[in-house]
């Protein structure tokens, strides 16, 4: 019998689940029933995952309650397919939010501007900080269809969501709470800033 070709061939995958808390520790789940994997990635995806009061988590063997206040982020690697589409339907948009490897790069990416009346794109990092001393650097690519005023608004309603996907370079996605947040940074600087603003440079 001649072998299947590559392409028709199903590939197991299994999920690595590491969570970031509060306190700074990380502690890591796994799975490799795919069965199992299909049920918990939806589960994980929930907009409001962490506005309830814990997060459970259960094996054969053992049940670990986690309070959801105390949890920073939840990297969640995976090869399945994922529950989140990126780039991600917003009412201002289309925001696509990947994991960025260096934090500081020379070469900052520029915003790229296009005629009133047409969408409009603009990339960004943004760094964020949490409680528990967690950093993560982020390469946002956002593209707008409001007006200018959305757009310039858009550093702002990022601190608003419940909470904060991104795409795991190396497969995945990861959730910031938002509650959690201590920092955020952006390069480069928005246009538009609200409320008071301290001219202060950023030193370290």
């Amino acid at each position: 019998m001649p072998p299947f070709p590559e392409d028709t061939i199903t590939k197991p995958f299994d999920l690595r689940l590491e969570i970031r808390s509060a306190n700074g520790s990380s502690t890591e789940f796994f799975q490799s029933d795919e069965q199992h994997v299909r049920a918990t990635l939806p589960l994980l995806a929930a907009p409001r995952l962490f506005t309830q009061p814990h997060l459970l988590l259960a094996s054969e063997d053992c049940a670990s309650m986690i309070p959801c206040k105390g949890i920073d982020m939840i990297m969640v690697r995976t090869t399945a397919p994922l529950p989140l589409k990126f780039p991600l339907e917003l009412p201002a948009g289309l925001f696509d939010i990947a994991e960025h490897s260096d934090p500081r790069p020379d070469k900052r990416p520029a915003a790229i501007e296009a005629h009133d009346g047409q969408p409009r794109q603009r990339n960004s990092l943004v760094e964020i900080h949490t409680l528990g001393g967690w950093v993560v650097t982020l390469e946002t690519v956002a593209m707008f269809r409001g007006n200018a005023h959305d757009e310039r608004q858009f550093f702002s309603r990022l601190t608003t969501m419940l909470t904060i996907p991104f795409r795991l370079a190396e497969g995945g996605f990861g959730l910031i709470n938002n509650v959690n947040i201590v920092r955020v940074s952006a390069w480069p600087k928005p246009e538009m800033l609200p409320g008071l603003v301290l001219p202060l440079s950023l030193r370290r």
